[in-house]
């Protein structure tokens, strides 16, 4: 698929979302409904009822949020794109996070063929209240149906990249907060109007929610512009690859690192540098053991493939070496 119908689908879904808006008398019989039947401030996870059911009634109660229906559509056809179901995708855990792996496949006795694939599954926190499940479960979902594998493997992989996509990529942190605010103003429109955090990714003079407020506040630092300032000189990288980055009020914080998103992705990028790193030298080792007995190439060819692979190495990963 080209970017450009990435594009258009994009912009078809959120053109959808704006008309969902306009149809305040629909979004109005459902919240009576869904008010009348759930206890938003209880916890979601019941452990007499069992987790399956209680991940059944947060499906459910997310679905008759217009906007929440189009992301578990969209999620279902990813799962079924995969030979899975949308309950294969999704399970209770210790927090709310979308678990991405990319898997690596080679064989010792040729080293140079890779195959890359990817595994994604969503976890709900199993500590959340009801409300709060639902608009987790929208936030995840996001995350999990639009959100572009990344591939630490490659050249073009870059830090700069990697928190821009993160933060402001198709799928990213910015998307998923707008969804997951659409979806509270959808089922709990009480909520919306004393939630200040979705106030603040609302522009006041439309009064529609805008990406680019989102991105500007998800780049804000803060106090944290210390925390951020280390790391990048620890690596050597420039602040001005990051020209977003902004020092008011870290109102964002990512629940995996305790930091606003731009600081955490730099941490993730560290950790996720220093593994893919380790898992080339380590191959690189096995084509450097495997040049001599290999019989099935000549050892110009098996030479010129490790010389590639560890000119990619050193470029890579000169500050990331085990």
């Amino acid at each position: 698929m080209t970017a450009l119908s990435k594009s258009l689908i994009l912009f078809s879904f959120l053109l959808l979302l704006q008309v969902v808006e306009a149809k305040s008398f629909e979004r109005r019989q459902r919240v009576i409904h869904i008010d009348s039947e759930v206890n938003w401030k209880s916890s979601w996870f019941n452990s007499r009822v069992g987790k399956e059911k209680s991940l059944d009634k947060v499906i459910e109660t997310l679905k008759t949020s217009r906007t929440g229906k189009l992301v578990l559509e969209k999620a279902s056809l990813k799962a079924r794109s995969v030979g899975s179901t949308l309950r294969d995708v999704i399970d209770a855990g210790n927090s709310s996070l979308t678990d991405t792996t990319l898997i690596r496949k080679f064989s010792p006795e040729n080293p140079s063929e890779i195959h890359y694939q990817t595994k994604s599954k969503v976890y709900l926190n199993k500590g959340l209240s009801f409300k709060d499940a639902v608009l987790d479960l929208a936030h995840e979902l996001t995350h999990y149906s639009y959100r572009e594998p990344f591939n630490p493997y490659i050249s073009n992989f870059t830090v700069d990249q990697f928190v821009s996509s993160v933060i402001e990529g198709r799928g990213g942190e910015v998307d998923a907060y707008l969804i997951e605010c659409r979806v509270l103003k959808e089922l709990r429109p009480s909520s919306f109007s004393v939630n200040s955090n979705c106030k603040n990714v609302v522009d006041s003079t439309t009064g529609k929610f805008s990406k680019a407020l989102g991105i500007e506040r998800f780049y804000d630092v803060g106090q944290f512009s210390g925390n951020f300032d280390e790391i990048i000189n620890k690596y050597g990288w420039k602040k001005s690859r990051f020209p977003k980055i902004g020092n008011g009020e870290a109102l964002y914080i990512s629940s995996a690192y305790g930091l606003p998103y731009p600081v955490a992705a730099l941490s993730e990028f560290t950790t996720i540098m220093g593994k893919a790193c380790e898992n080339d030298y380590n191959r690189l080792a096995m084509m450097r053991d495997g040049i001599s007995s290999n019989t099935r190439q000549p050892a110009s060819a098996a030479h010129g493939q490790f010389k590639n692979l560890y000119a990619s190495y050193k470029s890579r990963c000169s500050q990331f070496r085990p």
